[in-house]
Formats: structure tokens, C-alpha cells, sequence
């Protein structure tokens, strides 16, 4: 929330707690059919692409991806004729990668994560009912004068239109990626092969060798927490008015989803499973008073505020 320093000071602080996605996928399937949720930042959630939603056969791309959502009251500026313009922002985490594991995964794709500091919301409704990872693509382009949501951003932002890098007040965008050199496969030796049943081995002293009776290894790739390759953020750390900031922290993650080219990936043919403990994560706002006339702050807050369309969607909790 936000916190007096002096007359002409205001911290501004918002927090997203930890989320941890536990993902299954069945022997043979190229998607997962299992998504189970669970952490603090449950009550967060505004949205997280369910196992099945009546499609026959099911689709489930992209399961583990989730959207957090978080408003931030600021109403007592607008009552009280204030405005806070950010100078310095920290964002911090208790880890720089998710946690967990990665056991016979999709390593081919990276993993996405975005924050999204918005002076106005998005469809929070439509978004609230997103059923695959499809409007999470549109959602990469949120925050930039001259980026387009495409044919579906409307949808996306409602009547309001899409957000412009005024009504951003700060976005990052962080990729992750699974290195096989920090983990466990059969390709670099570290995992025996798939099938195993030779004569190997020895009674001892020289005895003859005894047969190992064969079997079958169930991994083939087993991953542990992936690496973060690049950060990236953009936004205009325009003045904070009243009186809502919105707060989404945006994961897609296909670390169990293969691409449909049946029969091109190992894994495709071996049971999955995944598990990301995505750590909380705090944005905080250093802001001073920048002393507008009353002008120049009317100004500014329609610049925030002036493309919500009448009768336009508002974002519910």
C-alpha cells in the first residue's frame, strides 16, 4: 500500500505472494491433463488455465501459466487533491528463478513472466475466464505507444481500449530456460539408458557375471530450477493518482505442453510432471510531490484516466 514519509514523500509498495503450480501430464500425452495450484498467492489468482474445460479431445496448452491480480486502493490521493510522481522503483524477490523441478519436461520452450503496473484496468471479467494461454499471448504487448493486442486485444482491455505507456506506470518481462548442462539426462550420462538388461557385473572374485535383469527408466530429463536468460522493462513512471492502481503478474509456462509435432520429442513418450514455486515478488515506488499547478495535475490525471470508456468494464477483484 502506500506510506507517509513526509508532506512531499510517499511509498508505494505492491506485493505478490508466493504461488506454487504443480503440473501432471499422462504417459504418451503430448499436454499435461493436471494442474493443481497452492500457496499464499492462491488468493491472487484472477486466472489460471484449467486441465479441461469440456473440448473433446481436451485442450490443455499451456497448463501451469496463471495471471495474479492485485488493486491498489489510492483513493485518499483523489480526496485529497494529491499526485506522486515515482523517481525510483526497486523490485524485489526472494529468488530469482522459480523453484522446482522439471521431470521429463518440454524444455524447448522458455518460460515467460511479466508484471504489469496499470494507472487503468483490463477486462479483469473476460480475462477471469480464459480457458488456455491464447489471450495470455495478446497480453506481451500491454504498455507501449504503437504496440497492438491485435485482433483480440479489445477483448482483452474491454471498451477502454488498449493501455498506452502513459497508463503504465512500470512493466518488466523476465524469460527463463531450462540449461541440461546443470541438469540430469540421459544424454549427457548422468541418467542410464532407457532400457537396460545385459550381463554386466560379477559375482566377485572373480566370478562369472550375473545377468541385470531388464528394465525400463522412466526419466529421461530431469531438470532442476530453470536459469533467467534476460529482463527487460518499459513503462513511463508517470505521475500516481487516484484511485486504483492495478497490479497483474502474468506467467506462461509450457514446460509440460509439447508443440504438436507428434512423434519429434523423447519426452513426449514418458510420463511428466513439474512443479514452479514462483517466489513473491515486491514493486515499490519512491514518489515525491512534483508540485503541478492545479492545471497541469487535471492534466495529468485525465491523461491516466480519459480513455475509460462510459459504461466500460471495470476491473473486480
Amino acid at each position: 500500500m502506500a506510506r507517509i514519509i513526509d508532506k512531499n514523500t510517499r511509498l508505494i509498495d505492491v506485493d505478490f505472494s508466493n504461488l506454487d503450480m504443480a503440473v501432471g501430464r499422462t504417459l504418451g500425452n503430448l499436454l499435461p491433463d493436471v494442474v493443481n495450484p497452492g500457496g499464499d498467492g492462491v488468493s491472487q489468482l484472477l486466472n489460471f488455465v484449467p486441465p479441461d474445460f469440456g473440448l473433446t479431445p481436451p485442450v490443455r496448452y499451456g497448463l501451469g501459466s496463471f495471471i495474479q491480480y492485485e488493486r491498489l486502493d489510492l483513493s485518499f490521493m483523489t480526496q485529497n487533491n494529491e499526485i506522486m510522481l515515482p523517481n525510483e522503483v526497486s523490485v524485489q524477490r526472494t529468488s530469482p528463478v522459480p523453484l522446482g523441478s522439471n521431470i521429463n519436461g518440454n524444455n524447448y520452450d522458455q518460460i515467460e513472466e511479466f508484471i504489469f503496473i496499470l494507472s487503468r484496468p483490463l477486462d479483469n471479467t473476460f480475462l477471469a475466464n480464459l480457458t488456455t494461454t491464447q489471450y495470455y499471448d495478446v497480453l506481451r504487448d500491454v504498455g507501449l505507444d504503437g504496440s497492438s493486442g491485435g485482433y483480440l486485444g479489445y477483448n482483452v482491455s474491454g471498451k477502454a481500449g488498449w493501455p498506452t505507456q502513459a497508463q503504465t506506470i512500470y512493466a518488466e518481462k523476465r524469460m527463463y530456460s531450462y540449461n541440461e548442462s546443470l541438469g540430469a539426462t540421459q544424454r549427457n550420462g548422468q541418467l542410464i539408458a532407457d532400457t537396460v538388461g545385459s550381463f554386466e557385473g560379477s559375482t566377485g572374485q572373480g566370478g562369472p557375471p550375473v545377468p541385470v535383469t531388464a528394465f525400463t527408466n522412466q526419466y529421461n530429463t530431469l531438470m532442476g530450477m530453470p536459469s533467467l536468460d534476460s529482463v527487460t522493462s518499459w513503462g513511463s513512471m508517470g505521475a500516481i493518482t487516484g484511485p486504483n492502481l492495478h497490479c497483474y503478474r502474468m506467467v506462461i509456462n509450457r514446460n509440460q505442453s509439447f508443440p504438436t509435432l507428434p512423434n519429434t520429442f523423447t519426452n513426449e513418450t514418458l510420463a511428466g510432471t513439474s512443479t514452479c514455486s514462483w517466489p513473491p515478488v515486491s514493486i515499490r515506488f519512491l514518489c515525491t510531490d512534483p508540485n503541478y499547478s492545479e492545471g497541469e495535475y487535471l492534466t495529468r490525471l485525465a491523461n491516466a484516466m480519459n480513455s475509460i470508456a462510459e459504461d466500460g468494464e471495470t476491473a473486480n477483484p
